[in-house]
Protein backbone atom coordinates (compact mmCIF):
# COMPACT_ATOMS: atom_id res chain seq x y z
CA UNK A 1 0.00 0.00 0.00
CA UNK A 2 2.84 2.40 0.87
CA UNK A 3 4.45 1.93 -2.53
CA UNK A 4 1.11 2.35 -4.31
CA UNK A 5 0.55 5.68 -2.53
CA UNK A 6 4.02 6.86 -3.49
CA UNK A 7 3.32 5.93 -7.08
CA UNK A 8 0.15 8.01 -7.03
CA UNK A 9 1.86 10.98 -5.44
CA UNK A 10 4.80 11.08 -7.80
CA UNK A 11 3.04 10.06 -11.01
CA UNK A 12 4.43 11.98 -13.98
CA UNK A 13 2.46 14.91 -15.43
CA UNK A 14 -0.52 13.77 -17.45
CA UNK A 15 -1.33 14.76 -20.99
CA UNK A 16 -4.72 15.54 -22.46
CA UNK A 17 -6.50 12.26 -23.13
CA UNK A 18 -5.33 10.55 -19.95
CA UNK A 19 -7.84 9.66 -17.22
CA UNK A 20 -6.72 9.90 -13.63
CA UNK A 21 -8.04 9.94 -10.08
CA UNK A 22 -5.52 10.12 -7.28
CA UNK A 23 -3.43 12.12 -4.85
CA UNK A 24 -0.55 14.31 -5.99
CA UNK A 25 2.10 16.55 -4.43
CA UNK A 26 2.47 20.28 -5.01
CA UNK A 27 5.43 22.14 -3.52
CA UNK A 28 4.49 25.55 -2.20
CA UNK A 29 6.50 27.97 -0.05
CA UNK A 30 8.71 25.22 1.32
CA UNK A 31 5.83 22.87 2.12
CA UNK A 32 4.96 19.62 0.37
CA UNK A 33 1.24 20.18 -0.11
CA UNK A 34 -1.08 17.52 -1.50
CA UNK A 35 -4.28 17.51 -3.50
CA UNK A 36 -6.61 15.04 -5.13
CA UNK A 37 -7.13 15.34 -8.86
CA UNK A 38 -9.83 13.87 -11.09
CA UNK A 39 -9.46 13.97 -14.86
CA UNK A 40 -12.21 12.33 -16.94
CA UNK A 41 -11.42 10.10 -19.88
CA UNK A 42 -10.54 12.07 -23.01
CA UNK A 43 -10.96 15.45 -21.36
CA UNK A 44 -10.82 18.08 -24.08
CA UNK A 45 -8.70 21.23 -24.17
CA UNK A 46 -10.74 24.25 -23.09
CA UNK A 47 -12.56 22.10 -20.49
CA UNK A 48 -13.82 23.77 -17.30
CA UNK A 49 -11.89 23.36 -14.06
CA UNK A 50 -13.58 23.23 -10.64
CA UNK A 51 -11.70 23.57 -7.35
CA UNK A 52 -13.51 21.93 -4.40
CA UNK A 53 -12.27 22.96 -0.94
CA UNK A 54 -12.91 20.90 2.19
CA UNK A 55 -13.97 22.15 5.62
CA UNK A 56 -12.20 22.55 8.94
CA UNK A 57 -11.01 19.17 10.34
CA UNK A 58 -11.97 17.50 7.05
CA UNK A 59 -9.95 16.26 4.07
CA UNK A 60 -9.71 16.49 0.31
CA UNK A 61 -10.60 12.85 -0.28
CA UNK A 62 -13.54 13.09 2.07
CA UNK A 63 -15.21 15.95 0.20
CA UNK A 64 -14.42 14.17 -3.05
CA UNK A 65 -16.18 11.05 -1.77
CA UNK A 66 -19.35 12.67 -0.46
CA UNK A 67 -19.82 15.44 -3.03
CA UNK A 68 -19.64 12.97 -5.93
CA UNK A 69 -18.38 15.84 -8.06
CA UNK A 70 -16.28 13.35 -10.02
CA UNK A 71 -19.44 11.72 -11.37
CA UNK A 72 -20.64 15.05 -12.73
CA UNK A 73 -17.17 15.72 -14.13
CA UNK A 74 -17.27 12.42 -16.03
CA UNK A 75 -20.67 13.29 -17.48
CA UNK A 76 -19.89 16.91 -18.33
CA UNK A 77 -16.18 16.69 -19.14
CA UNK A 78 -14.47 18.96 -16.62
CA UNK A 79 -11.41 18.58 -14.38
CA UNK A 80 -11.75 18.66 -10.57
CA UNK A 81 -9.08 19.63 -8.03
CA UNK A 82 -9.46 18.99 -4.28
CA UNK A 83 -6.74 20.86 -2.32
CA UNK A 84 -5.68 19.43 1.03
CA UNK A 85 -5.38 21.75 4.02
CA UNK A 86 -2.51 21.69 6.48
CA UNK A 87 -2.54 20.91 10.22
CA UNK A 88 -3.03 23.77 12.67
CA UNK A 89 -1.71 24.11 16.24
CA UNK A 90 -4.76 22.23 17.53
CA UNK A 91 -4.10 19.26 15.28
CA UNK A 92 -6.92 20.00 12.84
CA UNK A 93 -6.82 20.35 9.07
CA UNK A 94 -7.65 23.87 7.91
CA UNK A 95 -7.44 26.56 5.26
CA UNK A 96 -6.20 29.88 6.54
CA UNK A 97 -8.94 32.47 6.08
CA UNK A 98 -7.92 34.47 9.16
CA UNK A 99 -9.75 32.85 12.04
CA UNK A 100 -8.62 34.40 15.33
CA UNK A 101 -6.89 31.19 16.42
CA UNK A 102 -4.97 31.06 13.13
CA UNK A 103 -3.62 34.62 13.34
CA UNK A 104 -0.08 33.38 13.96
CA UNK A 105 -0.14 30.74 11.22
CA UNK A 106 2.35 31.41 8.41
CA UNK A 107 0.42 29.20 5.97
CA UNK A 108 -0.65 31.19 2.90
CA UNK A 109 -3.53 29.13 1.55
CA UNK A 110 -4.70 31.87 -0.79
CA UNK A 111 -1.38 31.71 -2.63
CA UNK A 112 -1.43 27.89 -2.51
CA UNK A 113 -4.87 27.61 -4.11
CA UNK A 114 -4.12 30.27 -6.69
CA UNK A 115 -0.84 28.66 -7.77
CA UNK A 116 -2.25 25.12 -7.71
CA UNK A 117 -5.23 26.21 -9.82
CA UNK A 118 -3.01 27.92 -12.37
CA UNK A 119 -0.70 24.90 -12.54
CA UNK A 120 -3.51 22.43 -13.20
CA UNK A 121 -5.35 24.75 -15.58
CA UNK A 122 -2.21 25.25 -17.67
CA UNK A 123 -1.51 21.53 -17.73
CA UNK A 124 -4.96 20.80 -19.16
CA UNK A 125 -5.35 23.94 -21.25
CA UNK A 126 -8.41 25.01 -19.30
CA UNK A 127 -10.19 28.06 -20.61
CA UNK A 128 -9.32 30.93 -18.24
CA UNK A 129 -12.99 31.97 -18.27
CA UNK A 130 -14.14 28.52 -17.11
CA UNK A 131 -12.39 28.17 -13.75
CA UNK A 132 -14.66 27.92 -10.70
CA UNK A 133 -14.49 27.16 -6.97
CA UNK A 134 -16.85 25.64 -4.44
CA UNK A 135 -16.35 24.34 -0.92
CA UNK A 136 -17.89 23.39 2.40
CA UNK A 137 -17.72 25.38 5.67
CA UNK A 138 -14.09 26.55 6.07
CA UNK A 139 -13.76 25.75 2.36
CA UNK A 140 -16.83 27.92 1.74
CA UNK A 141 -15.20 30.73 3.72
CA UNK A 142 -12.21 30.32 1.43
CA UNK A 143 -14.56 30.79 -1.53
CA UNK A 144 -15.47 34.23 -0.22
CA UNK A 145 -11.76 35.04 0.06
CA UNK A 146 -11.24 33.94 -3.55
CA UNK A 147 -14.19 36.07 -4.67
CA UNK A 148 -12.60 39.09 -2.98
CA UNK A 149 -9.03 38.53 -4.16
CA UNK A 150 -8.90 36.27 -7.20
CA UNK A 151 -11.36 37.39 -9.86
CA UNK A 152 -8.36 37.27 -12.20
CA UNK A 153 -8.52 33.47 -11.98
CA UNK A 154 -12.02 32.43 -10.92
CA UNK A 155 -15.16 33.14 -12.95
CA UNK A 156 -17.61 32.31 -10.14
CA UNK A 157 -17.73 30.71 -6.69
CA UNK A 158 -20.29 28.61 -4.84
CA UNK A 159 -19.74 28.41 -1.06
CA UNK A 160 -21.77 25.78 0.81
CA UNK A 161 -22.32 26.68 4.50
CA UNK A 162 -19.65 29.36 4.06
CA UNK A 163 -19.48 32.77 5.73
CA UNK A 164 -18.01 36.15 4.83
CA UNK A 165 -15.43 37.10 7.44
CA UNK A 166 -15.47 40.81 8.32
CA UNK A 167 -11.73 41.15 7.72
CA UNK A 168 -12.13 39.67 4.24
CA UNK A 169 -15.04 41.98 3.45
CA UNK A 170 -13.15 45.02 4.74
CA UNK A 171 -10.30 44.40 2.29
CA UNK A 172 -12.44 42.99 -0.55
CA UNK A 173 -11.63 44.15 -4.08
CA UNK A 174 -15.09 44.62 -5.60
CA UNK A 175 -13.87 46.33 -8.76
CA UNK A 176 -14.45 43.11 -10.72
CA UNK A 177 -16.91 41.25 -8.51
CA UNK A 178 -17.76 37.73 -9.65
CA UNK A 179 -21.00 35.71 -9.45
CA UNK A 180 -21.67 33.87 -6.20
CA UNK A 181 -23.99 31.05 -5.13
CA UNK A 182 -24.49 30.36 -1.42
CA UNK A 183 -26.36 27.38 0.06
CA UNK A 184 -26.99 27.73 3.79
CA UNK A 185 -29.31 26.35 6.45
CA UNK A 186 -31.11 28.61 8.92
CA UNK A 187 -30.40 26.10 11.71
CA UNK A 188 -26.68 25.78 10.98
CA UNK A 189 -25.07 25.43 14.41
CA UNK A 190 -21.45 25.65 13.20
CA UNK A 191 -21.66 28.57 10.77
CA UNK A 192 -24.76 30.31 12.12
CA UNK A 193 -27.09 31.87 9.57
CA UNK A 194 -27.36 34.99 11.74
CA UNK A 195 -23.58 35.51 11.70
CA UNK A 196 -21.33 36.36 14.63
CA UNK A 197 -20.30 39.99 14.46
CA UNK A 198 -19.64 39.99 18.22
CA UNK A 199 -17.16 37.12 17.78
CA UNK A 200 -18.81 35.10 20.52
CA UNK A 201 -17.54 31.84 18.98
CA UNK A 202 -13.91 32.99 18.78
CA UNK A 203 -13.44 32.51 15.03
CA UNK A 204 -13.47 36.22 14.30
CA UNK A 205 -16.37 38.45 13.28
CA UNK A 206 -18.42 37.34 10.30
CA UNK A 207 -21.60 38.58 8.67
CA UNK A 208 -25.05 37.04 8.66
CA UNK A 209 -25.86 35.25 5.42
CA UNK A 210 -28.35 37.75 3.96
CA UNK A 211 -25.74 40.50 4.45
CA UNK A 212 -22.99 38.30 2.98
CA UNK A 213 -24.88 37.67 -0.25
CA UNK A 214 -26.12 41.26 -0.39
CA UNK A 215 -22.50 42.40 -0.25
CA UNK A 216 -21.94 40.86 -3.69
CA UNK A 217 -25.36 41.90 -4.98
CA UNK A 218 -24.38 45.49 -4.26
CA UNK A 219 -20.87 45.05 -5.66
CA UNK A 220 -22.27 43.90 -9.01
CA UNK A 221 -25.12 46.40 -9.03
CA UNK A 222 -27.76 43.71 -9.37
CA UNK A 223 -31.13 45.46 -9.40
CA UNK A 224 -33.55 42.62 -10.15
CA UNK A 225 -34.71 39.87 -7.82
CA UNK A 226 -36.88 36.77 -8.01
CA UNK A 227 -38.06 34.70 -5.06
CA UNK A 228 -38.99 31.05 -5.57
CA UNK A 229 -39.92 28.18 -3.29
CA UNK A 230 -38.25 25.03 -4.55
CA UNK A 231 -40.24 21.81 -4.67
CA UNK A 232 -40.26 20.08 -1.28
CA UNK A 233 -39.35 16.70 -2.74
CA UNK A 234 -38.75 15.06 0.63
CA UNK A 235 -41.11 16.43 3.29
CA UNK A 236 -39.59 14.01 5.80
CA UNK A 237 -36.19 15.74 5.82
CA UNK A 238 -37.54 18.55 8.01
CA UNK A 239 -36.43 21.40 5.73
CA UNK A 240 -37.47 23.37 2.67
CA UNK A 241 -35.67 25.76 0.31
CA UNK A 242 -36.28 29.32 -0.78
CA UNK A 243 -34.32 30.47 -3.82
CA UNK A 244 -33.35 34.14 -4.01
CA UNK A 245 -31.94 35.08 -7.42
CA UNK A 246 -30.37 38.49 -8.00
CA UNK A 247 -29.49 39.66 -11.51
CA UNK A 248 -29.57 42.52 -13.96
CA UNK A 249 -30.97 42.56 -17.46
CA UNK A 250 -27.93 43.95 -19.30
CA UNK A 251 -25.45 41.16 -18.37
CA UNK A 252 -25.34 37.68 -16.88
CA UNK A 253 -23.83 38.52 -13.49
CA UNK A 254 -25.89 36.85 -10.76
CA UNK A 255 -26.07 35.95 -7.09
CA UNK A 256 -27.98 32.81 -6.16
CA UNK A 257 -28.95 32.17 -2.56
CA UNK A 258 -30.58 28.90 -1.43
CA UNK A 259 -31.99 29.44 2.05
CA UNK A 260 -32.65 26.05 3.63
CA UNK A 261 -35.29 26.64 6.29
CA UNK A 262 -34.44 24.54 9.35
CA UNK A 263 -31.42 23.12 7.51
CA UNK A 264 -28.19 22.37 9.36
CA UNK A 265 -24.48 22.34 8.58
CA UNK A 266 -24.63 19.97 5.63
CA UNK A 267 -23.86 19.55 1.94
CA UNK A 268 -27.42 18.79 0.75
CA UNK A 269 -27.74 15.48 -1.01
CA UNK A 270 -24.30 14.31 0.15
CA UNK A 271 -23.81 10.59 -0.32
CA UNK A 272 -21.75 9.62 2.69
CA UNK A 273 -20.65 5.95 2.68
CA UNK A 274 -21.77 4.60 6.07
CA UNK A 275 -19.04 1.95 6.15
CA UNK A 276 -16.30 4.60 5.77
CA UNK A 277 -17.74 7.48 7.81
CA UNK A 278 -20.40 6.06 10.16
CA UNK A 279 -20.82 9.17 12.33
CA UNK A 280 -21.01 11.52 9.35
CA UNK A 281 -23.44 9.18 7.63
CA UNK A 282 -25.63 9.31 10.75
CA UNK A 283 -25.73 13.12 10.78
CA UNK A 284 -26.06 13.40 6.99
CA UNK A 285 -29.37 11.56 7.20
CA UNK A 286 -30.86 14.73 8.69
CA UNK A 287 -29.64 16.96 5.84
CA UNK A 288 -31.85 18.43 3.14
CA UNK A 289 -32.74 15.92 0.45
CA UNK A 290 -34.70 18.16 -1.89
CA UNK A 291 -31.59 18.96 -3.90
CA UNK A 292 -28.19 17.59 -4.78
CA UNK A 293 -25.87 20.49 -3.95
CA UNK A 294 -23.21 19.33 -6.40
CA UNK A 295 -25.71 19.29 -9.27
CA UNK A 296 -26.99 22.73 -8.26
CA UNK A 297 -23.46 24.09 -8.14
CA UNK A 298 -22.74 22.74 -11.61
CA UNK A 299 -26.01 24.27 -12.84
CA UNK A 300 -24.87 27.64 -11.53
CA UNK A 301 -21.39 27.38 -13.04
CA UNK A 302 -22.93 26.32 -16.36
CA UNK A 303 -24.43 29.82 -16.60
CA UNK A 304 -20.88 31.05 -17.25
CA UNK A 305 -19.53 28.59 -19.78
Amino acid sequence: MKFLLLALLFVSPLSVGDAFTGEKIFSHQGLQRTYWLHVPTDVKPDAPLIVVIHGYTSAAKYIMDYSKMNDIADREGFVVVYPQGTIDSQGNTFFNVGYDFHRDSPVDDLSFIRQLTLDVSQRYDSNPSKIFATGMSNGGDMNYMLACTSSDIFRAVAPITGVLMKDIADSCDTSNAIPLFEIHGTADYISPFEGDMDNSDGYGAYYDLPSSTQFFVNAMGLNEKTLTSLEDKDPNDGSSITFERYYRKDNNQQVWFYIIKDGGHHWPGAQVPWWQYPMDWFYARSSNRDINASEEVWSFFSEYL
